[in-house]
Parts: structure tokens; C-alpha cells; sequence
């Protein structure tokens, strides 16, 4: 049966025990009960073919941090067959079968120019099924066989409380796990044109997967947010790489024009331009589009 584990943030139900609550009015001495605040979400791909990020090394990186919403998550809903009886065909509901669904699901993304984000999926896309023959040429290229563990990847979505950077909190609300999953389409229509339209656009992604729910996936959730996402706030903005406000691993964005961490110590960050850099603590990658990264100096902290 499904259970949340200890991990993620768990209502104590006890507390209700000993609180006013179904009386219309929250007892606001005690405040026992918080309501659920939504909007503070994270993916993260475990898995992603080898044959798309040996063309696009920064896709895990750039999918994950260009992540503008989430869609397709519904209800699971027990069904029901009736059974009838007595004289005038009276019925009652019996448990009948009860179906996991949520196969389908979206991501959406900001396009910017150069089309990282439809170059990406096209590619993963069209190796899958080339849209001129309907074959799948990412076998050949890779030098693999054909077969669905080597064209799908592996996405953990995460939902947490508004103190995303409170690790070693029980700071997840929700997870869950996608294995099997596919992207569906290769984005073309936001480069429609109408006169006087200049629209800044963002993609949606369409995606098969099959979900899972549970402690195991609750525990990942837990440990991965903590190891792949820091928060700098708005009072450390030229403090060192270890004032990050809830430590996590150091990420390009603070990088000056010239490409240094203010007050950073050596062996933090490589040496090269400030948009190819990535923590060596960011496991996900181990180079940036066509340019590779040293890590051979880099101290880990």
C-alpha cells in the first residue's frame, strides 16, 4: 500500500486531536495546521540515451534549470461494478478495478535564440522515428541495438515547501518517478508568424512515461534535492561559495561577466568562459554543449 516515507513532509494527525478544527475557524494561538502552498517545483533527469548527450552534453543542466511548468498529473480512481438485488432491482457498488494511468505528461520550457530547446527534442525525437522514412537512426549512429532501454530516459519531478533551501528539513511535499519516457514532438509552431506579433515564446514538451509513487521514490526525492539545487539569497549576492544560503553546489549564474565567484576560494570553479561553467558537485554533466570542462583541478569542498 501506498505510505509517504518519514523522509518528506508528513502531517502529524495526532495534533488534530488536541486542536479546534471543523468548527470554522483555525486556532490561531496554536497554528497546528499549514496549508499546503503549492508552486515551488524541481525535475530532474536520473536518465537521459547516451546518444543525446553525447550531442547535447548540457541537456540534463539546461532542461532542468529552464523549467517553467509541469502538466498532466490526474487523479487515480478506484472503479466500481454494481450488483443488484431484490425485487425492484435495488444496486450497491463493489470494488472492481483500480488503473495507475498518468502516462502522459508535459514540460514546458523558455526558448531562446539559437533553438536549444527545439534542436534538443528534435534530435532525441528523430532518432527515435526520422519524420522523412519512419526509421530509427540513432541505433546505427550510436552503435547500439534498438531497443526501448536505449531510447528512454528517466525524470524524478519534485514539489516542496516555499523553503526549498532548508535542506536536512523534511522540505518535500510530493514525488514522483517517470522510467520509460519519451518525448513526443518536435516543437515548430511557435515560429508561426502573424503581423505585428513579437512574442518571446516559451515550448511545450509532450511526454509518455509510466509513474511511480512511494517511500523509495519520497527517499530519492529527498537526497537528490539537497545534492543538485543552491539557493543564493538576495543578501549573498558577492559572498563566497560557502555563505549559499543552504549550502547545495555553486552554479554559473553567480558568475560575474568575468567568470569568477566573488570571494570565491580557489579550485571552485574552471577556468574559461562564465557561461560554460558547472560545479563538479553537478554530477549531471561532464561538459557544456561542444566544450569540454577540466576537473581534474577541481577541489571538492
Amino acid at each position: 500500500m501506498l505510505v509517504p516515507s518519514n523522509s518528506i513532509n508528513v502531517f502529524d494527525d495526532s495534533r488534530a486531536n488536541s486542536s479546534n478544527w471543523f468548527n470554522g475557524r483555525m486556532n490561531t494561538h496554536h497554528l497546528d495546521f499549514d496549508p499546503l502552498i503549492t508552486g515551488y517545483a524541481f525535475i530532474f533527469w536520473l536518465h537521459v540515451p547516451s546518444w543525446v548527450t553525447a550531442k547535447y552534453p548540457g541537456f540534463k543542466n539546461f532542461t532542468q534549470k529552464n523549467f517553467k511548468a509541469f502538466e498532466g498529473l490526474s487523479d487515480i480512481e478506484m472503479q466500481t461494478n454494481q450488483y443488484i438485488h431484490t425485487f425492484n432491482g435495488n444496486q450497491y457498488e463493489v470494488a472492481s478495478t483500480i488503473q495507475k494511468a498518468n502516462t502522459n505528461f508535459s514540460l514546458q520550457h523558455q526558448e531562446f535564440s539559437g533553438n536549444p530547446v527545439k534542436n534538443m527534442y528534435e534530435y532525441w525525437v528523430s532518432g527515435i522515428r526520422d519524420p522523412e522514412t519512419d526509421i530509427a537512426p540513432y541505433a546505427a549512429l550510436a552503435g547500439v541495438d534498438y531497443m526501448a532501454k536505449n531510447h528512454t530516459g528517466e525524470l524524478l519531478y519534485v514539489v516542496t515547501r516555499p523553503d526549498a533551501n532548508n535542506f536536512g528539513k523534511r522540505i518535500v511535499e510530493f514525488a514522483c518517478y517517470y522510467t520509460a519516457v519519451m518525448p513526443l514532438n518536435i516543437p515548430l509552431q511557435h515560429y508561426n508568424y502573424a503581423q505585428g506579433t513579437h512574442d518571446s515564446p516559451t515550448i511545450d514538451i509532450r511526454f509518455v512515461g509510466d509513474m511511480h509513487l512511494g517511500k523509495e521514490v519520497d527517499d530519492l526525492a529527498a537526497t537528490t534535492i539537497a545534492q543538485h539545487y543552491g539557493f543564493r539569497t538576495a543578501d549573498r549576492i558577492f559572498g563566497a561559495y560557502h555563505e549559499i544560503t543552504g549550502g547545495g553546489p555553486e552554479f554559473p549564474e553567480y558568475a560575474r561577466a568575468d567568470g569568477n565567484i566573488p570571494n570565491s576560494e580557489p579550485g571552485q570553479l574552471m577556468s574559461g568562459e562564465a557561461n560554460t561553467y558547472y560545479s563538479a558537485k553537478d554530477n549531471f554533466d561532464t561538459k557544456v554543449y561542444d566544450q569540454e570542462i577540466d576537473y581534474a583541478s577541481y577541489t571538492e569542498q
